[in-house]
């Protein structure tokens, strides 16, 4: 009897979807279950309800081309700056969270973790921004991200950057609404949080 009060809800994973779109999060046209069963079998998904479909959602598809399962949240792996480029696609997956209406443009960046040296540039309402960064091995620098947090609440309405703690090396960020916010919270069960 205490098993049974205690267990955890399990969750269809179609349910979980459909509870995710008036949270602001849903999969991108052409991908569906099949697609999330790929990866992990539908018992997994559904006696954790939601953080395992969040992060697959937040992922790139297994195969090639790779593309994004969902644009409306990025699971990041903190260990990804590598080399150029690096500091470029997080730009580009912020402005993908933020979209339409965070329009960045001429994004480049500078990646040379031997020098120690970082940054990252773009153009924003005809203004050119340049942050540098801390090189940390292949570590991204949190204050990058929490420079897109407060460009993201500066130009998009009301919309805020969102952030989930997976307790290792990765997140979940998103692109919320104080209302979609405050749902996806209740809904999930997850300790989403404005990223600061």
């Amino acid at each position: 009897m205490f098993e049974r009060l205690f267990r955890r809800r399990t969750v269809p994973l179609e349910l979980q979807l459909e509870q995710l779109i008036p949270c602001g999060i849903r999969l991108n046209d052409g991908f569906g279950v099949e697609h999330l069963l790929n990866s992990f079998d539908r018992q997994r998904y559904e006696s954790d309800p939601y953080e395992l479909l969040l992060v697959m959602m937040g992922s790139e598809f297994e195969v090639e081309p790779f593309p994004r399962l969902s644009e409306n949240v990025w699971h990041l792996d903190t260990e990804c700056i590598e080399d150029h480029g690096s500091y470029a696609r997080v730009a580009e997956r912020i402005q993908a969270l933020a979209a339409p209406s965070l329009q960045l443009s001429d994004i480049r960046d500078y990646v040379d973790l031997e020098e120690r040296k970082a940054s990252l540039s773009f153009r924003l309402n005809g203004k050119k921004v340049l942050w540098n960064a801390e090189v940390n091995d292949d570590w991204i620098d949190a204050a990058i991200l929490s420079n897109f947090a407060q460009l993201v609440a500066e130009n998009c309405g009301g919309k805020r950057l969102t952030y989930l703690d997976l307790k290792g090396q990765d997140c979940l960020i998103g692109c919320s609404s104080n209302d979609e916010l405050s749902l996806l919270k209740r809904t999930t069960g997850l300790a989403f949080e404005w990223l600061k």
